[in-house]
């Protein structure tokens, strides 16, 4: 209300058709990005055959598959290149492994014994989807293997958070997972299972964590967003990370033996949801504001961060007004005033395609690279973004 009259305000946006009326919450493609797996904010996953496109148009209208076990809304899909698992997670404090029945035609799931009291807020697969990791409001992550013995996946519990963990992401390495939670920290711990990981120290973190196979140690932790860490992201080359706070910050950490380097940018933009590394020296991150962002850094080789905002993704163009008759513009007017008990309505124009919060970031990876990526919304538009289209030039994007 103001000045005591209420105001009614006319939306005009770009045309984009919704997957869901009920927006999206979460999403996952497979390997090929032949289908596509999402939650239309509910305790449902809904499976789309995408017919080889990343346009949502393209798809077949109705989902080819609906999975309906989960009691609430569901807050996590991610499925697993390596295995072809979809996992699932829900705040009625489950997490379901799904594997495809091709004589049935149908999925199933195998029980995860998570033992948590509060809700699964975000689950990952390791980059060799022999375990995966379960964000929760219970203050800790559980990291699942299956045994083989009861035909389960059983799990064992990183109880280092203060508060709810919101969000983790895996190094490639397989071995350590990084948080980001409401106690304002973003932590970087150890998940190494001797049964399921080398011993072989690949990426040299010997020398950077001298405790990195020791199950639930925290390798290094960071304060620096003074506020709720949404999202974390690991890059490629397993040396840096990124997460986003509420406080409208972006933080990007250098890891080196030396100690790690943080980077702070304080953004002009709302707080981001949603952060993803495009390669080791781009980043897409995206929340309230609508709109993708891309930063780029220095080269994996630089020893000083020094990465800046580049571009917004949707260039938010200004759509043609349409010149309304004299007649047509005195109904509405009239209109108003009798209905709405003010003298005019009052037209609001959403430059971006996305007409509310975007809530997640998914790269498509092509040799370490994603040249294009695609991001799920509250408003239940799924939209694939090229960066060459829209108007970004590669070579400055990848590493060199």
């Amino acid at each position: 209300f103001l000045s005591g009259r209420s105001i009614f305000v006319t939306i005009t946006m770009a045309k984009v058709k919704p997957v869901s009326v009920k927006g999206v919450t979460c999403m996952s493609w497979n390997k090929d990005c032949s289908m596509i797996a999402l939650s239309p904010n509910s305790s449902d996953v809904h499976i789309y055959k995408t017919n080889g496109s990343k346009d949502n148009k393209k798809w077949d209208p109705k989902p080819a598959y609906v999975l309906t076990d989960h009691s609430e809304t569901v807050s996590s899909i991610d499925w697993s290149k390596t295995t072809n698992f979809l996992l699932t997670c829900s705040h009625d404090r489950n997490a379901y492994v799904w594997t495809f029945k091709e004589k049935e035609n149908k999925w199933e799931h195998d029980l995860v014994l998570l033992r948590i009291n509060r809700a699964a807020t975000m689950c990952k697969w390791s980059p060799l989807g022999n375990k995966f990791s379960v964000a929760s409001s219970a203050r800790c992550v559980p990291i699942c293997y299956y045994e083989e013995k009861h035909s389960w996946w059983v799990s064992k519990a990183i109880r280092k958070h203060k508060s709810t963990v919101l969000s983790v992401a895996w190094c490639p390495n397989n071995k350590f997972i990084v948080t980001g939670a409401t106690d304002f920290r973003c932590r970087i711990l150890s998940a190494y299972m001797p049964a399921l990981d080398s011993e072989e120290d690949q990426h040299g973190f010997g020398d950077i964590f001298p405790k990195q196979h020791e199950f639930g140690e925290v390798l290094a932790e960071f304060d620096q967003a003074k506020a709720w860490v949404h999202d974390v992201a690991w890059s490629p080359s397993a040396y840096r990370i990124a997460f986003t706070g509420h406080g409208s910050t972006l933080h990007f950490v250098q890891l080196s033996a030396e100690g790690p380097e943080v980077q702070t940018i304080r953004h002009n933009s709302l707080p981001y949801l949603s952060v993803e590394f495009l390669s080791n020296k781009a980043v897409v991150a995206s929340g309230f504001d609508q709109n993708p962002h891309v930063y780029v850094g220095p080269d994996s080789g630089a020893t000083a961060l020094e990465w800046k905002f580049v571009a917004k993704v949707d260039k938010e163009e200004k759509l043609e007004k349409k010149k309304k008759k004299k007649f047509g513009a005195a109904l509405s007017m009239f209109e108003s005033a009798s209905q709405r008990g003010q003298e005019s309505a009052k037209k609001s124009t959403v430059l971006t395609k996305h007409l509310n919060s975007i809530v997640e970031v998914y790269p498509f990876y092509e040799d370490s690279f994603a040249s294009s990526f695609a991001t799920a919304g509250i408003d239940g538009r799924v939209i694939s973004w090229d960066l060459e289209k829209a108007g970004l030039e590669l070579k400055t994007l990848k590493d060199a």
